[in-house]
């Protein structure tokens, strides 16, 4: 099923869910992200990273954020209404090798229309990776956006 953009905030619905798809993060993405932006030991260093505390080579959280993110964008769910966000809750409840295939999906959590501007509203929107190869969740964001009514 592809994805519809949206015209309008009030197209949206509590519990409404949206499948982004999917995708790999590979060995040469997660150390060119760790050299550029989080120059850690187990994000750049494979020999560092096998004596680290994830036991081998990871993508940095924030590269994991940024390509789901980026997933759910180039749906186009959002293009016509986004008008930025406000603020992000993050966890990484697990990390993320090199090889592994992310799914990506979402949920509106919650719809608040502007009082003050009735040509907005405010959306909590919850979006998730997965692991493919074993379900386990390795993000969880919920963000909030301001989207045009």
């Amino acid at each position: 099923m592809s994805i519809r953009p949206i015209s309008s905030f009030d197209e949206l619905a509590v519990g409404q869910r949206f499948d982004f798809g999917t995708l790999e993060m590979t060995r040469e993405e997660i150390l060119d992200f760790g050299r550029r932006f989080d120059p850690q030991p187990f994000h750049v260093d494979e020999e560092a990273a096998a004596d680290g505390p994830f036991g081998g080579l990871i993508a940095s959280g924030l590269h994991t954020l940024s390509a789901s993110f980026a997933t759910m964008i180039r749906t186009g769910l959002l293009a016509k209404v986004s008008m930025g966000g406000a603020g992000m809750e993050i966890a990484w409840p697990a990390p993320v090798r090199p090889g592994d295939v992310l799914d990506v999906t979402g949920v509106v959590e919650e719809l608040t229309p502007s009082r003050s501007k009735p040509d907005r509203g405010v959306a909590k929107l919850r979006f998730t990776a997965h692991r493919l190869g074993d379900g386990v969740k390795v993000l969880d964001v919920l963000g909030t956006v301001f989207l045009r009514r």
